[in-house]
């Protein structure tokens, strides 16, 4: 089977709860519970980050996150990603562990371990589910040098690895933060001066999901630069042009381009590539343009209106679409690859 290059988008997590069926949770107190917990799409957003907003068709949910980042109130957006870490840990468990061999995820991760993969998407899905088939680790694949903490154990007789598949997080990830903040050594009137580093280092600190990345483990949080999970990824925003200013995004960018390059067939899984996130897509669709002869595929339900739109705004690129959602073109035996 080929070995193409991906770009996942929010469509491509939709499938994952319904995979993973009911998540059931034990207590002393209660006993057993359901819990509720998924990978929130955009109209779920609204209830989810502004309970207490009533709901405007004329104001877009990437608007009142911008609204509410200028007025400093961040609870939205540590709700929506806490949500996702929270949906990482029950949901990736569930797939792994209790459905190891039936589910889309699985069955995807190892047709195609070879692969690399773009993603818009803030989750850890992707690295988790090639972590366990020993394709890709944090120290290395992220695109770029990550600081890691490895806790070797001679029951685990675990070895660090080197990464077979990339993935790289176009718009930040919520297990990374940027360090770019150290301190001089004391003067004489015992003074350290704060500075800013030569180079940022990336810290690996995928904080409450951490034991699905067992043997490695989150670094000490570092002085000065520590990221907060609100800082981390670029928000949800109508203009991310500044955002993708970001250390971090800017090396991803860097690597994403040199991936393209190589590949022959871009496959995009639940990425409607929207007005909102023109400034996000625009520089890998510029680069194409001008330096590859591949081709793109677009897998969603409406894979076919995105790819007609596309083709008027991009006719040198050759564009194709497969009209349905991700488990189903699993099932399906991934058209549009050969």
């Amino acid at each position: 089977m080929a070995h193409p290059l991906f770009l996942l988008g929010a469509g491509f997590n939709k499938d994952a709860k319904k995979e993973a069926g009911k998540i059931i949770g034990h207590s002393l107190y209660k006993g057993d519970y359901e819990i509720e917990c998924g990978y929130p799409l955009i109209d779920e957003l609204y209830q989810l980050c502004f309970p207490d907003t009533k709901r405007n068709s004329s104001i877009s949910i990437e608007n009142l996150f911008a609204d509410a980042i200028k007025k400093r109130e961040l609870e939205p957006l540590r709700r929506l990603y806490d949500t996702i870490m929270e949906a990482d840990y029950f949901i990736i468990n569930k797939l792994l562990f209790e459905q190891p061999d039936t589910n889309c995820y699985s069955k995807f991760f190892k047709n195609f371990q070879e692969s690399s993969f773009l993603t818009y998407n803030y989750d850890a899905l992707p690295e988790i589910f090639l972590f366990k088939l020993n394709r890709w680790f944090p120290h290395d694949g992220y695109g770029v040098p990550v600081e890691t903490e490895f806790v070797w154990s001679a029951v685990n007789k675990y070895t660090k690895q080197n990464s077979k598949s990339f993935i790289l997080h176009l718009h930040g990830s919520l297990c990374i933060y940027v360090h770019n903040i150290e301190f001089s050594s004391p003067s004489n009137s015992n003074v350290a001066m704060m500075q800013s580093k030569e180079e940022p280092e990336f810290i690996f600190d995928p904080d409450s999901i951490t034991d699905l990345f067992h043997p490695y483990s989150r670094v000490c949080p570092k002085i000065g630069s520590y990221g907060f999970i609100e800082m981390r990824v670029i928000a949800p925003v109508p203009d991310k042009t500044e955002g993708l200013k970001n250390s971090f995004v800017r090396q991803i960018y860097s690597e994403a381009k040199k991936l393209l390059s190589t590949s022959e067939v871009l496959i995009v899984i639940g990425y409607n590539f929207s007005a909102h996130d023109r400034s996000s897509y625009q520089p890998l669709i510029d680069h194409v343009s001008n330096n590859w002869d591949g081709k793109i595929v677009i897998v969603s339900p409406n894979g076919e209106d995105i790819a007609k739109r596309l083709r008027n705004e991009y006719p040198s690129i050759k564009w194709f679409s497969v009209g349905t959602t991700f488990k189903k073109w699993v099932d399906a035996g991934y058209n549009g690859i050969d």
